[in-house]
């Protein structure tokens, strides 16, 4: 077969045959049937390798790239299935096979992207939200502790409070009758306060000594000595000298200067 003609089917094949060339084509054509075998054959074959790609515009020298590859064939009879014409379709679907895979490529790699960027925002918009569900949770549980330790103290209050014993010590004798006496007494921290009030001096050489009595002593507790000023107040805390099991009742004496280590002198005001 001349080579021109399978150039020419090879070119019409890949619809890039026109003008004269086209027309001298299908006059032979008509007269050659291995001519017209070859471009149905030929014309099969693109038409099954485009369907495998997406459709792209091929170069704008493919023409004479595919004219200059049939061409640099040496001599001899090359049959179309094994020759230049086959060759150049080959070669010319594999380059557009080869751009649409690069298309193709870009396109996923454009997707991958997209997923990515959207799993990302994804991610951190989770962990606002749980950084957001945490502070708030936070903020919840640190508002109960500050509302418990309210409450502890409060307990702690009213403990304390309940551990807190109140007397008021009355005039035994008419000299003293209108003396106010108020003792506060902690039995847990064995601590007392006594304020005095409208009370009268003592002669020169004594002093007022406050006692504890507890039941489970012998005697009245020395809880101190007691100075009034020249109004006749005083406050004073105190200690007992010995732990005091249970402070049944509160006295105020009138001892010696310095007080003493039991009672001697009148006991001048007494709780109830």
């Amino acid at each position: 077969m001349d080579e021109r003609y399978e150039e020419l089917a090879a070119l019409n094949a890949l619809g890039m045959l026109e003008g004269d060339e086209k027309r001298t084509l299908e006059g032979v054509v008509v007269r050659d049937r291995e001519l017209r075998s070859l471009c149905a054959e030929l014309e099969h074959a693109a038409a099954g390798l485009a369907s495998l790609v997406t459709p792209v515009a091929p170069p704008a020298a493919m023409k004479n790239r595919i004219r200059a590859r049939i061409r640099s064939r040496k001599g001899g009879t090359v049959t179309y299935r094994s020759g230049g014409a086959w060759g150049a379709i080959i070669g010319w679907a594999a380059a557009a096979a080869f751009a649409a895979s690069s298309a193709w490529l870009w396109t996923e790699r454009e997707k991958l992207s997209t997923r990515l960027q959207t799993a990302t925002a994804d991610a951190e918009t989770a962990t606002q939200a749980a950084k957001s569900a945490f502070d708030a949770e936070k903020a919840k549980l640190e508002q109960q502790l500050a509302s418990l330790g309210t409450q502890l103290d409060t307990l702690k209050q009213r403990d304390a409070l309940a551990q807190m014993q109140i007397a008021t010590l009355q005039g035994s004798l008419d000299a003293y009758k209108q003396g106010v006496a108020v003792v506060v007494w902690d039995s847990e921290k064995q601590h007392g306060v006594l304020k005095l009030e409208k009370m009268p001096p003592v002669e020169t050489g004594k002093d007022y000594q406050l006692w504890v009595v507890d039941p489970k002593s012998p005697a009245p507790v020395d809880a101190g000595i007691v100075r009034v000023n020249a109004d006749g107040f005083a406050k004073v805390d105190f200690k007992p000298v010995t732990a005091i099991t249970e402070a049944s009742k509160f006295a105020l004496s009138v001892e010696k200067e310095g007080g003493v280590p039991k009672g001697e002198g009148p006991i001048v005001l007494i709780g109830p």
